[in-house]
């Protein structure tokens, strides 16, 4: 019981430092800095595209005779007219052995003014290979001298467990370079977990073409595309990646390679290699 109203506290504080940080709008006047995930949806950097509709692939692929997995998303993006508002809207269906499975989310950007906006979503599912439900806020918070600071909370329901995580998470972005650190704290009904995720991205030219690096350890640091067992936030794993995203005119097309290795708390082991290919097309 105390570990329940201590795991509720910790998330409150954190949606508390969210608001008080976007309370703080009309105290600050400064320059305004281009925020990370909205220019990222903005990357034809084409005012009057307003639309994106995208087609996302994972393959994950195990060692130690395990199926292998694979997940695919089709989202559709629309942004209004004043570009305050992105509301978007995402099917993915995830497949193993001959179990298939559906998620449906829905997620809608904010600009709040020059040096805040926030990221919000949902998830329903079938429950066969994607947790029941999701829910999750994000707030961003322009620091200044090109740094960006995230919080936020998350909340996964399964069959048999929730999952609380708050996060914070810090952005720099220098010459030609984006870096970014974010950390979570999951809380069971009894437990803690920590786990952290470091990417650096390096732009290459105008249209903004660029590799990216991913590192990071713990337990379950996203549920993107996590193996959905009862037990798996007990289960440790270190990973790291690369990837390289080309811009076009109207598509953007990226290809990742993510290496994990996976440690159960029986003390087996076991690789996991995941694939990801992402095509964008703006209109």
């Amino acid at each position: 019981m105390m570990q329940h109203f201590f795991k509720i506290k910790i998330s409150t504080f954190f949606l508390l430092f969210s608001y008080l940080s976007f309370s703080q709008e009309n105290l600050k006047n400064e320059t305004n800095a281009e925020q990370p995930i909205i220019r990222e949806i903005d990357a034809t950097k084409v005012t009057n595209q307003l639309n994106q509709i995208g087609l996302s692939e994972v393959q994950s692929f195990y060692s130690g005779n395990i199926k292998k997995m694979s997940t695919t998303s089709l989202f559709y993006l629309r942004k209004s007219r004043n570009q305050k508002f992105t509301f978007v809207g995402r099917v993915n269906m995830k497949l193993r052995a001959s179990i298939s499975s559906f998620k449906y989310d829905a997620e809608m950007y904010i600009k709040h003014g020059k040096n805040y906006y926030s990221f919000a979503g949902a998830s329903v599912s079938d429950k066969k290979l994607f947790p029941n439900y999701e829910l999750f806020y994000q707030f961003y918070s322009n620091l200044g001298r090109s740094w960006e600071l995230e919080t936020g909370t998350k909340f996964l329901a399964a069959q048999n467990f929730n999952l609380v995580t708050p996060i914070i998470g810090f952005t720099k972005d220098f010459e030609n370079n984006r870096i970014s650190f974010r950390n979570f704290l999951t809380f069971t009904s009894d437990k803690m977990y920590y786990s952290n995720i470091f990417q650096w991205r390096h732009f290459l030219n105008e249209k903004r073409d660029n590799l990216v690096l991913v590192s990071g350890f713990g337990n379950a640091p996203d549920s993107r595309n996590i193996d959905l067992a009862e037990n798996f936030i007990v289960n440790k794993t270190i990973f790291s990646g690369l990837g390289y995203e080309k811009n076009f005119k109207k598509f953007k097309l990226s290809v990742t390679s993510v290496y994990n290795r996976n440690n159960f708390n029986t003390g087996a082991k076991f690789n996991q290699f995941d694939l990801y290919f992402n095509l964008i097309h703006s209109f």
